[in-house]
């Protein structure tokens, strides 16, 4: 009876390890063709950015080959190879390839590719290169297969208007342009006086004008306006000089400019001047979906809602100062080197520095902002004042596969211990 039990013991345990067995045997099998990755960082690091999703998505039918061309000793091949390693699992017609320029040199000829470094992608037989190895790169030259046309951009000039070829200036446009180029825009030049706007302009950029407008110059503007073109402008305290032409044409689109300085103390904590606020809340729109980095305007005006706009008009404050901030009404105080607070004449923050709108029944659309300093050369690359120039191009333009990818950056969790604690953490090791 007991060696039967023993038996049948054994015949039972033999079954469990056959099924165990089976189990990781099918699991395996399961798991080595279907895979699923998580990211469970914080701040989602590791995963592209929905803008590339969405580009990859379009593309989804159309196979893909990007061909990265590296010394096998460069530093930053292994952080692109894991970038692509995404890539490839979001797309299964996506491939990569890694060649040495100096081993490989018949490769090289023939992608035409003549720097190290160099990164080439082709799609539906056509061919494009960049030597930026960032998510951003990689998926700004991926749209430009999806678009049929390249969009234009034209810039206003004959108003004092930065200049658009200057790269070393600090006041230069010359960094917000070839960024556009490098976005797949085509840049032109408008002289509104003459030859008014340009007919394949799909955003027109009034950027840091020195002087108002006339009124011939506004009424190309309204029919631009009224046609479905979209108007960006930049607008500083104080500028244009005398005149209010631009501004009371922007006030029948619900936009309203106010004559003022806005005073931010707290900029000091940030090594800026306190005539350069920062803004750190934004209000819900696609301009500033999923924004969160702070930007900053050298000299800005509040830009405000009006009391009154048109019915049906969706009018939106866009980016809003700290609760800190205060509009400094009095200018000439201000000039010279005195900013005080006064109560009963200067508006406390949140201050809006940034209005977007959309006419209804109309595909044209309009964004002010109340500086023209935050996109020249000196500030477009600090914080987030590139992202959120291009983000709002792109939604002027309906482009919204350009909207700019900001890499995600790595957060640090201080740890703040108890002296009975560091002691502990002490002793324990050592002991």
């Amino acid at each position: 009876m007991i060696r039967l039990r023993n038996l049948f013991s054994s015949f039972h345990l033999g079954l469990v390890l056959i099924a165990a067995f089976m189990i990781a045997l099918f699991s395996y099998l399961i798991a080595s063709h279907y895979h699923r990755r998580f990211d469970l960082s914080e701040g989602r690091i590791y995963s592209l950015a929905p803008q590339t999703l969405q580009v990859l998505k379009t593309l989804e039918s159309e196979p893909i080959g990007i061909f990265a061309f590296f010394r096998e000793d460069e530093p930053s091949k292994s952080l692109l190879e894991d970038l692509l390693k995404e890539y490839a699992y979001r797309h299964p017609k996506l491939r990569y390839e890694f060649y040495d320029p100096d081993r490989l040199p018949a490769k090289a000829k023939q992608h035409q590719v003549e720097a190290y470094e160099t990164i080439v992608i082709e799609v539906k037989g056509k061919r494009e290169k960049t030597k930026q190895a960032t998510e951003e790169a990689l998926t700004n030259l991926l749209a430009k297969f999806v678009r049929n046309d390249k969009l234009t951009v034209a810039f206003t000039t004959g108003h004092g208007e930065p200049s658009l070829g200057e790269m070393k200036e600090k006041s230069g446009y010359g960094l917000f342009r070839q960024g556009l180029l490098d976005s797949n825009y085509e840049v032109r030049e408008a002289v509104l006086s003459r030859g008014g706007v340009p007919k394949e302009a799909d955003v027109l950029i009034l950027g840091g004008t020195r002087v108002d407008l006339v009124a011939a110059e506004i009424e190309v503007i309204r029919k631009y306006l009224e046609g479905g073109g979209s108007v960006l402008v930049f607008m500083d305290p104080v500028d244009p000089g005398e005149g209010d032409n631009l501004e009371q044409f922007l006030l029948t689109y619900g936009v309203q400019l106010e004559d003022n300085v806005i005073v931010d103390k707290l900029s000091k904590l940030f090594g800026a001047d306190y005539l350069i606020p920062f803004v750190t809340e934004y209000k819900p729109h696609v301009i500033t979906q999923g924004f969160r980095l702070a930007s900053f305007f050298p000299v800005a005006r509040s830009v405000r809602k009006a009391p009154q706009i048109a019915t049906g008009d969706e009018v939106t404050e866009l980016a809003l100062t700290g609760a800190g901030s205060w509009a400094e009404t009095d200018l000439k105080e201000l000039e010279n080197g005195k900013a005080e607070f006064n109560e009963k004449a200067d508006p406390i923050g949140p201050l809006p520095l940034a209005v977007a709108v959309r006419r209804e029944g109309s595909k044209s659309r309009l964004a002010v902002f109340g500086d023209s300093d935050f996109v020249s050369n000196g500030y477009l690359n600090l914080s987030g004042n590139k992202d959120l120039a291009f983000n709002t191009v792109a939604w002027l333009a309906a482009d919204e596969l350009a909207i700019s990818i900001r890499p995600r950056a790595r957060k640090t969790t201080p740890l703040y211990l108890k002296e009975m604690d560091q002691e502990f953490l002490l002793l324990v090791p050592v002991l």
